[in-house]
């Protein structure tokens, strides 16, 4: 008899059942019954830890973030910016524009899902960018941290995800495009070596 999955273990099967339902569904037919019958669980359960398919889409691509050792540490600020944001665009690849748009029209006519947005994806990458970028930047004499502004503490995820969104793919270029023309000149304007 298999054992009853409990706690952490359960809910991991849960986001991992998410992702496989909104991989072959897609954002439109995603539903939280498909999510509990691929998970082995009731519906119950999967509500009980989160309200809405946005809700557990949001907690889905949260823990699909990179973690910040397997972000390269290149030796160069503009290095593991560049190192991020490829490895940030992958992720929003993984999800796709349209179910992303998706969740975004949702969020934003519901204020209580904006705040979940804001607090468990934006922060926690902006908590990425600070763990696998500033702070090694910070600790080589590029920057200290009195040169990053809460805008620019996220704004290289900011830009590429406004343009995966707007255009629906992003280039090596384009990220180059991105720290080159935007987020280097930006930190330089407040004394940063990029």
């Amino acid at each position: 008899m298999a054992s009853r999955r409990r706690g952490e273990e359960l809910e991991q099967a849960i986001l991992d059942a998410a992702f496989e339902e909104f991989r072959e569904a897609g954002y439109a037919a995603f539903t939280m019954e498909g999510v509990a019958k691929r998970a082995g669980t009731s519906k119950p359960v999967v509500y009980r830890r989160w309200s809405s398919k946005v809700e557990i889409l949001i907690a889905c691509v949260s823990s699909r973030l990179p973690q910040a050792e397997t972000v390269p540490d290149t030796g160069t600020l503009r290095g593991d910016i560049v190192a991020l944001v490829t490895l940030a665009h992958r992720r929003m690849r993984q999800i796709g524009q349209t179910a992303m748009l998706g969740m975004l029209a949702d969020v934003g006519a519901n204020p209580e899902l904006r705040s979940i947005l804001v607090t468990n994806l934006v922060s926690e990458l902006t908590s990425l960018l600070e763990r696998a970028v500033w702070t090694r930047a910070v600790d080589r004499g590029e920057l200290e941290w009195g040169h990053l502004t809460e805008r620019l503490r996220r704004l290289p995820i900011d830009l590429v995800r406004n343009e995966f969104i707007i255009f629906g793919t992003v280039t090596a270029e384009t990220v180059e495009s991105i720290v080159d023309e935007v987020v280097a000149p930006a930190l330089r304007a407040r004394g940063a070596t990029v």
